[in-house]
């Protein structure tokens, strides 16, 4: 779910002195200097984990997942802090952070920076709840870390132009009408009717299970369990629970098509959000608390959610996507003989993201009206749910970027490579590049 803020100076003193007697409170015992050490960070790791949901009590978007102790969320429940208070506190327990040093040793200097990246999400977080509305730009580094060249992205090396890939689709979809209206209707064709949606829904996962297993040691007793809920947000959702265990949820009154089936599968299950969050737990267990819980708006959850939507081109390659979308084909009744066109009428479509986080970005900075926007999306992006995109993006803002700016400059360091897409989404010092590409 990547460039990143500046350490910033503590403001006063007081602030300073309050936060090192803080991280300073645990009892020493023998080697006190190296345990000192081990121990402020784990304190401060805690304290961020504490704050992160005392935040989402107050704005529940703000949690994406949390698998700690259930005393901890019961503790930020009943004490209810204000917004306030929550941001004073993230920024002193930030500032006290930048303040304290490299510690000791390499593994120490990871997990300080990555507190103060995380800490930084969840103080700019707080300023767009309380009515800051930064630029796209300005948007996308503070709450991600995320470098964002406002005019460059749409034009990504090795990538086909946006007119050739219209041209390409003009000739697989011919017929009368623009183009936007002749894709809607060819993709519509091959939606999942609601009752065969289960059975489709666990034969992709079990293919793209396979695929990731061939090249990933998946944790013994990870496993998945699925609900369908019609009236979320998204189109499927998943939550780590812990123990190697992850719930996915899916929308099925969206009308699910066979490609978005697999998709699906590969995005929140393998290699996507399930698999990236065993294998973190998995490598960590419970030695870091600050890994029990991922904010939906932070550096972190935008390297997760950029692995996830890169994922379903890693885990299938051309061949094998057409031997799982031939099956799903003859179980939800369709003529498998159309696979070869409809994956690759799909795989041009997606080619135009890039457009879509064009228009995104123009949306969020006032450039464009709802209706234009709307408009654009339907016509550019060829997305014939424009509405409900821009809805979802008027709630979530800039964390629509993680599925196309940080896929695509994750995709740069992965290179299609399974050992570094797996160091990628377990490394807590793992960072995107800018948009420059360094």
């Amino acid at each position: 779910m990547h460039g990143f803020l500046n350490d910033r100076p503590l403001r006063t003193p007081a602030r300073l002195i309050f936060a090192l007697i803080f991280l300073m409170a645990v009892p020493l015992a023998c080697s006190r200097r190296a345990r000192h050490a081990s121990q402020s960070i784990d304190a401060a790791a805690e304290s961020y984990v504490r704050l992160v949901l005392a935040l989402a009590e107050r704005d529940e978007d703000s949690l994406d997942s949390y698998h700690g102790p259930q005393s901890w969320q019961d503790d930020a429940r009943a004490r209810h802090a204000s917004l306030e208070s929550i941001r004073s506190d993230a920024s002193g327990l930030r500032d006290a952070l930048s303040a304290r040093g490299a510690g000791d040793g390499r593994d120490d200097e990871v997990r300080q920076a990555f507190l103060i990246r995380q800490l930084d999400a969840v103080v700019a977080r707080i300023d767009i709840l309380q009515g800051k509305r930064p630029t796209f730009a300005a948007e996308a580094r503070a709450l991600f870390g995320l470098s964002v060249d406002d005019r460059a992205h749409a034009a990504a090396d090795g990538s086909p132009s946006v007119a050739a890939v219209r041209t390409e689709l003009n000739r697989l979809l011919p017929g009368r009408g623009e183009l936007a209206a002749r894709y809607a209707a060819f993709d519509a064709r091959y939606r999942v009717a609601p009752a065969l949606l289960p059975q489709s829904v666990s034969r992709a996962l079990a293919a793209c299970r396979a695929a990731t297993a061939a090249h990933v040691p998946l944790p013994d007793g990870e496993r998945i369990e699925i609900a369908y809920v019609p009236q979320l947000v998204w189109s499927a959702f998943t939550r780590y629970q812990g123990a190697l265990v992850s719930r996915i949820e899916i929308n099925p009154a969206l009308g699910i098509t066979v490609d978005r089936v697999v998709d699906l599968a590969c995005h929140e299950g393998y290699p996507g959000h399930h698999t990236i969050s065993t294998l973190v737990d998995a490598r960590f267990g419970g030695r870091r608390a600050e890994l029990l819980v991922q904010p939906l708006y932070s550096p972190q959850s935008l390297l997760h959610e950029a692995a996830a939507s890169m994922a379903p081109s890693l885990a299938l390659d051309e061949e094998q996507r057409m031997d799982v979308e031939r099956e799903l084909f003859t179980l939800a009744g369709f003529d498998p003989a159309d696979v070869p066109r409809y994956i690759r009428v799909a795989r041009l479509v997606d080619r135009l993201h890039r457009v879509e986080a064009d228009i995104m970005r123009r949306y969020l900075d006032g450039d464009l009206d709802f209706p234009r926007a709307s408009a654009a999306l339907e016509r550019e992006a060829l997305m014939p749910s424009a509405d409900a995109t821009l809805q979802f993006i008027n709630r979530f803002r800039s964390y629509a970027a993680t599925y196309t700016i940080g896929r695509d400059r994750l995709e740069s360091v992965v290179d299609r490579q399974w050992a570094a897409y797996v160091e990628a989404v377990t490394d807590p010092a793992q960072k995107l590049p800018d948009a420059a590409g360094k």
